[in-house]
């Protein structure tokens, strides 16, 4: 990768979701919103939902999905913990409204104001403590009105295995800035380690992103303490069959008893 900063030079830390804010959209350019979106109003028609009503994207990222979202005639509001990343979504898409929340707190989300809210794209494995993931479901289902649906998906040790072991790519995006990326999953603390650097004029600053699998079956254990939710079903990977231990990614669907 050529770039006028070399590796030799300072390396700044930064938090998860800052300095790479500015190179998210590029990096994730595979990423197909339009078929979440697509995906996501299947599932909302499957619990009854046949009419677009509002709903709130928890970690919403750069505010793409809500994008898409927009297009099928479904009004969305976004939240996501990183100033930097709402900053991009709001210029990106300034017609939908963003904020600055996360979970477990969702300090911010008016209770009874969403029928539906989504978390997606591994949002929850980011929330490596099960205390707090316990705590994100209780707050989830206190702001959700009743009989409300929380969509939300997490990878599985398999697809870490299969893409994520021993991963690194790279790219030059402009002449000012630049990205390289190394993963690695270890199976003993089942955590995936992504380590991102962003080469910019002004430094290069790197983070660090942990990600914890969870089995689904620990889950479950989890929803189920909170005893506000009730699981209508756990998709596999973009379709409406049930998910297996052979599933890449399962889609879960609470609804609020």
């Amino acid at each position: 990768m050529k770039f006028p900063i070399s590796d030799h030079d300072p390396v700044e830390q930064r938090p998860p979701y800052t300095a790479l804010a500015k190179a998210y959209d590029v990096m994730m350019s595979h990423v197909d919103y339009r078929r979440w979106a697509v995906y996501m109003v299947q599932m909302f028609k499957r619990e009854g939902i046949r009419e677009a009503v509002p709903f709130l994207d928890v970690g919403c990222g750069t505010g793409r999905f809500i994008e898409r979202m927009a297009a099928l005639g479904w009004v969305g509001e976004g939240c996501d913990p990183s100033p930097e990343m709402i900053n991009i979504a709001r210029k990106h898409f300034p017609e939908a409204r963003f904020f600055v929340d996360g979970l477990p707190e969702l300090r911010r989300v008016p209770a009874r104001r969403y029928p539906i809210i989504t978390c997606l794209y591994d949002t929850i494995n980011y929330i490596t403590d099960p205390e707090q993931l316990q705590q994100s479901f209780r707050r989830v289902c206190e702001v959700l009105p009743p009989g409300g649906i929380f969509v939300f998906d997490v990878v599985s040790e398999s697809h870490c295995r299969q893409h994520f072991q021993h991963y690194a790519d790279s790219e030059v995006i402009t002449k000012a800035l630049a990205y390289s990326r190394e993963s690695h999953y270890n199976s003993s603390e089942r955590i995936q380690y992504n380590w991102i650097r962003i080469y910019t004029p002004e430094g290069i600053f790197e983070e660090e992103h942990q990600q914890r699998i969870y089995p689904a079956a620990q889950l479950r254990k989890i929803i189920k303490k909170c005893s506000g939710f009730t699981i209508t079903h756990m998709y596999e990977d973009f379709t409406l069959q049930a998910a297996n231990s052979y599933s890449g990614r399962i889609h879960f669907v609470l609804k609020k008893i």
